[in-house]
């Protein structure tokens, strides 16, 4: 299994400053235009985002223990968007396991920071799993100057994967909008979108510029042909993926494409058809939907959390998936 290895270099900043002349003249400040504020660099060097890293995933590995009240005080506090959707549904549901990325403690190494001075400024991170030999990329993000950095993305890498290189860590890796296609055949919000369409079952939309050949789409193709066989004639089973282009987040690449993390919205039904009057719901939903067979309808709705990268050439692949079952309902 080919992970990828995060590595990090220690950027020290030294500045000089030197005063010349005996009168006031031309010393006094406010006489000669403020300096250009250097754009081109990271907001803060690596090993004050290594410090911030380790400080917030710390914390949401709390939030992510917590249970009942205390995890609804806390996970907003520590934890937005993606990761926080995926963290509230794991704890209605008490689904949240021994293996989740965010349950431990961890040694995070800085992969990227975001460049500039403007907010939102983000931390791209990695954490490495010993047990499993895991490794998850983690997004941390600061939205406005009095907001403090949260867990805004949390994903494991798929096997085999790994993230092209993102430039200088010190210089920093730009953001990129969600609709920004520079640099890249195809945008992170259209690559995501279709992506999720390419994941539809029984009809995917296939696309040159995306492709679902990663370890995670195989997977939901092989669980959907597992599905219609067990079921034969007595229902039809569809799966439809829809992208929430909100919790989008990317960083440019060094050869100008993106490493983008998003999320999706998965909905499995399963449909009596006319040979069937019933259907035994699984025992892992029978509880969640709070019967224990249905007469016309199983809906299961899942998040998907999604790495994407896109490179400058070629096609979009996701190299990090898991996913968090929401909801059952049953008719």
């Amino acid at each position: 299994m080919n992970r990828r290895t995060f590595t990090t270099s220690c950027v020290g900043l030294t500045l000089a400053a030197s005063l010349t002349g005996c009168g006031l003249g031309a010393s006094i400040v406010g006489l000669h235009d403020a300096p250009a504020e250097r754009t081109g660099t990271a907001p803060i060097n690596v090993d004050g985002a290594g410090n911030v890293a380790a400080r917030v995933l710390d914390a949401a590995a709390a939030a992510r223990a917590a249970k009942g009240a205390e995890a609804t005080k806390l996970q907003p506090t520590v934890l937005a968007d993606a990761a926080l959707a995926q963290a509230q549904a794991a704890t209605r549901l008490g689904t949240v396991t021994a293996s989740d990325p965010l349950q431990k403690s961890s040694n995070p190494k800085v992969v990227a920071i975001s460049r500039g001075k403007a907010w939102p400024r983000a931390i791209l991170v990695g954490t490495l799993d010993q047990a499993s030999k895991t490794q998850t990329l983690h997004v941390l993000m600061s939205k406005a100057p009095a907001d403090p950095f949260k867990v805004y993305a949390s994903v494991p890498m798929l096997p085999g994967t790994s993230v092209p290189a993102m430039g200088d860590l010190a210089s920093g890796a730009p953001l990129v909008k969600a609709t920004d296609k520079s640099g890249a055949p195809i945008a992170p919000e259209a690559a995501l979108a279709t992506y999720a369409g390419g994941l539809n079952y029984p009809k995917p939309t296939a696309s040159k510029q995306v492709t679902t050949a990663d370890a995670y789409a195989t997977a939901l193709r092989t669980s959907a042909a597992g599905q219609v066989k067990s079921l034969g004639k007595l229902a039809y089973f569809s799966q439809r993926h829809t992208s929430v282009p909100k919790n989008i987040i990317s960083f440019r690449l060094a050869d100008g494409g993106t490493v983008t993390f998003g999320q999706l919205t998965r909905r499995d039904l399963i449909s009596t058809s006319k040979a069937a009057k019933e259907l035994v719901i699984p025992a892992s939903y029978s509880k969640l939907v709070g019967k224990s067979k249905a007469t016309t309808s199983i809906n299961i709705t899942s998040l998907e959390n999604i790495i994407m990268v896109i490179p400058a050439k070629g096609a979009a692949a996701a190299v990090g998936a898991d996913e968090q079952l929401v909801s059952a309902t049953a008719k």
